[in-house]
């Protein structure tokens, strides 16, 4: 009987050990790791001002985008807009149900659904315009950004070179778009759902420190059923960024070659449906890179020093549309490389100069 027992106690020990050995550590560098920080955006919205000459856009409000009390990691921005979000004489926030919040004036709305992680962008920019947008002015954006790492201590998860892998996923949903530009002139007037990921030099003590490049990856553009890969210097305004700027081919991220236009129609309103973007962004960001210092930016920034620190996805509408968007299901997962052999240090290995190193600036959030 007592053997009995001490076998019964080894094999109960054996199954314990071998439950604990085949648990993963979700912090382990060596493992694929989720970036986005709140990817059901319940822990409530900054809300900056309106970036126009009275405006100097800093932090307003919060948007309460769940039931309970957040701490919030998103940022909502909405730059050359008319109708601040901020303001709660010319705006609201809604309660729709025990999951979804809303907040909405007469020229923007967001709806968060907390539970499922949905958000609905709505950019109304006919009412923000009081003629037709001439070239260098400034135009309305609505947009949902998030950092991906400190700035003074940045994430290896986020440093380009040791990604074997960044993958990025989400879906997107053209729920309304109404054309109200008279007389558009392509070059001129646009409405535009984006992606974009910040690109920036966080070598502590570098000449290049906090210097970036914006990463595209586009959604839907009136303009084209299929957006073709592009690159330029940030500009089209008075207070644009003068980075670099990388457009990833549409075709790169399509699920399906069709996107929001099926047999010359656009999908909205009723025709409505789900279009699912994915890819592997890594190789893109490095050949990015290499375009951008072929055109004379990151002059002082080598590869190994960027690392992607944050990211924000909207409508920019150099026009008079209104057009609301739906967003779900949103990922951006990193795969490291193996790690080297214990006999060889490891690549890139960054210096710890300073305990407290300064925090780079972050991007304005948009263009």
């Amino acid at each position: 009987m007592e053997n009995m027992i001490i076998r019964l106690f080894a094999c109960l020990l054996c199954a314990l050990l071998a439950g604990c050995a085949s648990r993963t550590d979700p912090n382990d560098p060596r493992l694929p790791r989720e970036l986005v920080p709140d990817p059901t955006f319940a822990g409530w919205f900054h809300i900056r001002g309106l970036g126009v000459p009275d405006d100097d856009g800093a932090v307003q409000g919060v948007f309460r985008s769940s039931g309970k009390v957040g701490k919030p990691a998103w940022t909502l921005a909405q730059w050359a807009s008319r109708h601040n979000l901020a303001d709660p004489a010319a705006s609201r926030q809604l309660q729709l149900d025990a999951d979804r919040f809303a907040i909405t004036n007469a020229s923007k709305r967001v709806v968060v659904n907390s539970r499922t992680g949905e958000i609905e962008l709505g950019l109304f920019a006919s009412a923000c315009y009081g003629h037709a947008r001439r070239a260098g002015e400034s135009w309305p954006h609505l947009l949902a950004s998030v950092p991906l790492t400190d700035t003074r201590y940045a994430s290896e998860a986020c440093r380009v070179t040791g990604m074997k892998r960044l993958d990025v996923s989400f879906s997107c949903r053209l729920d309304t778009f109404a054309d109200r530009q008279p007389k558009a002139d392509p070059k001129l007037h646009a409405a535009q759902f984006q992606l974009f990921l910040y690109v920036q030099n966080l070598k502590q003590g570098d000449d290049g420190f906090g210097d970036m490049m914006w990463f595209g990856i586009p959604v839907f553009d009136n303009r084209f059923p299929v957006k073709e890969e592009h690159y330029q210097r940030d500009g089209g305004k008075a207070d644009a960024s003068g980075k670099f700027i990388y457009g990833l081919s549409s075709k790169v991220c399509l699920a399906d070659s069709e996107g929001f236009v099926r047999n010359n129609r656009l999908l909205a309103g009723k025709d409505a449906r789900w279009v699912d973007f994915r890819a592997n962004v890594a190789p893109w960001i490095v050949y990015a890179y290499k375009l951008a210092r072929k055109n004379g930016f990151l002059a002082t920034t080598e590869l190994q020093d960027l690392y992607v620190s944050g990211l924000n996805f909207g409508w920019e509408m150099p026009g008079a549309y209104d057009a609301s968007m739906r967003l779900r299901d949103l990922s951006l997962v990193s795969t490291p490389y193996p790690p080297a052999p214990l006999s060889a240090p490891p690549p890139n290995a960054p210096a710890d100069k300073d305990a407290r190193p300064p925090k780079a600036s972050p991007p304005k959030p948009g263009k």
